[in-house]
């Protein structure tokens, strides 16, 4: 019986340690991701030179972002309050976030399961994820 109350507590401080601040590490993982799906915005753009290896590694990590996004944990009941531009609209409608959020996940995996060879196929990817950002935004993020 101790040692199963030693490996729950361990386990439940290793999840508070890893999520200590929920608004902080949502808000880093925004942030990382707008920063990478910019650098390929830039691509698209002409604004930095088509690389198929780094829009390929960009979306890796892009997908590794959308991994770290665990909302039951960063956005659970009470994250609501303090410095956020979450919506109440999360909270009222969580299935509805977790579906937006799906989306996401569903384009920047088919991003990566079909890598684009050119500035034509990266511009295409980008659109799809997003217009999912975007739509999640609209709903689920309050205005700047």
């Amino acid at each position: 019986m101790r040692k199963l109350i030693l490996t729950l507590s361990t386990v439940a401080l290793a999840v508070t340690a890893a999520y200590a601040d929920p608004i902080a590490d949502r808000k880093a993982i925004m942030k990382e991701r707008g920063g990478l799906i910019g650098g390929l915005a830039k691509m698209v753009k002409g604004e930095a030179d088509f690389d198929a290896a780094i829009a390929l590694d960009t979306l890796k990590k892009l997908q590794a972002n959308e991994a770290k996004l665990d909302i039951d944990v960063l956005f659970a009941p009470g994250t609501d309050k303090g410095d956020t531009k979450a919506a109440p609209k999360i909270w009222e409608d969580m299935t509805g976030f977790k579906e937006a959020n799906h989306k996401l996940r569903e384009a920047t995996d088919e991003a990566v399961a079909s890598p684009p060879t050119d500035v034509k196929a990266l511009d295409a990817q980008v659109s799809a994820i997003g217009g999912a950002c975007g739509g999640c935004h609209k709903t689920y993020r309050l205005p700047s």
